[in-house]
């Protein structure tokens, strides 16, 4: 089941035609489309701009919430386009705060007269219910893929046991892509991906699996633990082999990650290091990718100029450096 929570924002229908905000409404819903029809609830993400739902997702077994967010027309116009153009998808993974950070850079990068053509992007933000437990930690990581002592604490509680990646994997290319294509001006084609931490974790994963649903990844400070499965080492395979598009792939570290005294950060940077030698040293001629590190940075404090570079590295003309 798809429930519709509205769009935030003083203006109705913002960056969407008309017809999607009528299809948007409560509805009655068919035995068939049980599972993708909308419906309405009480709350909204505040990001101006964006339509929100929650969907009863069959692959993972939880319901997921997810914001969409469109460019303002009237940035669009500076462009020369529409709301009727097609947008390139972007998945926003912990949306419900980082789509805000996404739509932000998106926005003002529509607006760079110095360096113009920053492609206009529909983001969808992927998070969790409002007063239901965060998942991230069940559904963006691997089975084996986190250090015993904290996969035992997290297995206290269902909601956050470790090693959902498949199932969420499944839920975006088979659930939630064929709806975000089918009920928005969407480019066909790939999309791109963007993840920090143990969203990093699970755009490492996407990439491992040659996901066919991205072509765009953000490696955020990717929780890359050392464990008794050796996922790091399986990249080497996947890179020496044929990829299933050409790829884009940006990967950020704060510095002090790997030098700060907290032993499984110092691991994630230990692991860090290993995943880009690999890159640098079995170059695919179809991934196209960069690595940096950001002196000074913390786990937390790198990602709001991460998450700025990796969205000017992955989709802009140019990147600063």
């Amino acid at each position: 089941m798809l429930r519709t929570l509205g769009a935030a924002g003083a203006a109705t229908a913002v960056g969407r035609p008309r017809e999607l905000v009528a299809e948007a409404e409560p509805r009655a819903e068919s035995a068939s489309e049980r599972g993708s029809a909308p419906s309405q609830t009480k709350t909204s993400w505040p990001v101006r701009g964006t339509e929100a739902f929650e969907i009863e997702s069959k692959e993972v077994g939880d319901t997921m919430a997810v914001g969409v967010w469109q460019p303002d027309p009237q940035f669009l116009a500076m462009r020369g386009l529409t709301p009727a153009d097609k947008l390139d998808v972007l998945y926003v993974l912990d949306g419900s705060w980082a789509l805000g950070m996404a739509a932000a850079v998106s926005m003002l990068q529509l607006a760079d007269l110095v360096r113009p053509g920053f492609p206009p992007l529909l983001l969808v933000g992927v998070d969790y219910p409002e007063g239901r437990p965060n998942a991230r930690s069940r559904d963006y990581t691997m089975r084996d893929a986190v250090p015993k002592s904290m996969a035992q604490a997290l297995a206290a509680n269902p909601a956050t046991a470790p090693g959902g990646a498949d199932k969420f994997l499944a839920f975006l290319e088979n659930e939630l892509d064929p709806m975000i294509r089918s009920r928005y001006r969407a480019k066909p084609g790939p999309a791109g991906i963007l993840g920090d931490s143990f969203g990093g974790t699970f755009t490492f994963y996407a990439f491992l699996k040659q996901s066919r649903l991205f072509d765009k990844y953000w490696l955020g400070s990717p929780g890359l633990f050392s464990t008794d499965t050796d996922w790091v080492g399986q990249v080497e395979a996947v890179v020496a082999g044929s990829l299933v598009h050409d790829t884009r792939m940006f990967l950020s570290l704060g510095d002090l990650e790997a030098t700060g005294g907290v032993e499984f950060y110092e691991d994630m940077g230990r692991n860090f290091g290993r995943l880009v030698d690999t890159l640098e040293r079995r170059r695919n001629p179809r991934l196209t990718h960069l690595s940096k590190r950001y002196p000074g940075h913390t786990h937390t404090s790198v990602l709001a100029p991460a998450l700025n570079d990796a969205l000017l590295y992955l989709y802009g003309k140019h990147f600063p450096g």
